[in-house]
């Protein structure tokens, strides 16, 4: 088993060296807090790290360029060899799973923060490990989203927690948070759109297919996360607290909220590109009527030019008057079409 835990994490490693290209700053935080006091200390080597007995103590690691640290996380707390390749991994579908002495639950965190300029939305994943003495978080990159929990920790006294579990459920309960901003900005952006399907352009039926892609990134996100929050809510782990599992079910019912948003977003987006669609038929329609109709006022003109074209002579065709009279009949043929489209309503 070691030989084999060693050869796949050899192949994680590997792809890390590929694929994480972005220069991301490593950074090792320790929190160690209870009511009366508030330590918090950056480091550079994961055993210099000394958990203090009574606090809550908390290990927050951002990067995945910190290998060498996340590694000796299994022999520092006893974590499972598992739970290493699954962080290292950073590609986890969002799930939760228990081990003798510990909880591992993995999400997705969405960043939205370059939205509006690049139009996409950027998911990294976040780790939690929970242990009775500990809680470790593994962030694959710093998006600053518990940057308000960790000063809220340092001013507020009455905001700290007594336990672990307490600490990871605001924690994922701001993951949660953060989503609904995410879909305050879809709604405002599909408003946006929904002005503009009077007199539509190309770029926003790209908009709309470009929101449905995201719904559906969200919608994989979020979906396991309502399973998961489901199972901790009802207590099917040993190491949340039952009144924490109460906390718990505050967050599932936000996630419920954002799903049904998602299919209320996902029938909305498909009835504007509907609507899309059939605005440009529309068009399409209009010019081909009024092409239609100049091909039908020219074709009795395009018959008499033929005929009196033609490479012999016609009756009447020295007269000087019948030059005049050939555009008088053109003159009459095409306003007498012209009055009786505009009565039929074609024009």
């Amino acid at each position: 088993m070691s030989r084999e835990f060693e050869n796949r994490l050899q192949n994680i490693l590997d792809n890390i060296s590929k694929e994480k290209e972005e220069i991301v700053e490593d950074q090792i935080l320790f929190i160690s807090f209870n009511k009366k006091e508030f330590n918090m200390t950056e480091v550079d080597d994961i055993e210099d790290i000394e958990l203090i007995d009574g606090n809550v103590n908390w290990i927050y690691m951002v990067g995945l360029r910190n290998v060498d640290d996340i590694i000796k996380l299994k022999d520092l707390y006893s974590i499972h060899p598992l739970v290493i390749e699954d962080i290292l991994s950073g590609d986890q579908r969002t799930k939760a799973e228990s081990y003798r002495n510990s909880l591992y639950a993995v999400t997705d965190i969405v960043d939205y923060s370059d939205y509006n300029e690049t139009e996409e939305m950027r998911f990294d994943q976040v780790s939690f490990i929970l242990k009775h003495d500990v809680l470790i978080t593994v962030d694959e990159r710093d998006n600053h989203l518990f940057d308000n929990i960790i000063n809220k920790l340092d001013s507020v006294q009455a905001y700290r927690h007594k336990s672990t579990d307490a600490l990871l459920f605001t924690l994922i309960d701001r993951i949660v948070d953060n989503y609904f901003v995410v879909f305050d900005i879809i709604g405002e952006t599909i408003d946006d759109l929904e002005n503009m399907m009077e007199d539509p352009e190309e770029d926003a039926l790209k908009s709309l297919y470009r929101i449905k892609k995201d719904l559906i990134y969200l919608r994989k996100t979020l979906w396991p996360l309502r399973s998961v929050i489901n199972s901790i809510s009802k207590s099917q782990f040993s190491l949340i607290d039952d009144v924490t599992s109460y906390y718990f079910r505050d967050v599932y019912d936000h996630i419920i909220q954002m799903i049904d948003l998602i299919e209320i977003y996902r029938d909305t987006i498909t009835s504007m590109i509907d609507s899309f669609n059939t605005n440009i038929g529309n068009r399409t329609n209009d010019v081909m009527m009024i092409l239609t109709v100049i091909s039908t006022i020219f074709l009795p003109l395009t018959f008499l030019s033929g005929v009196f074209g033609m490479n012999f002579m016609l009756p009447g065709q020295n007269n000087p008057m019948s030059f005049p009279l050939f555009w008088m009949l053109c003159f009459t043929i095409v306003l007498g079409m012209i009055i009786y489209f505009r009565r039929k309503g074609w024009i």
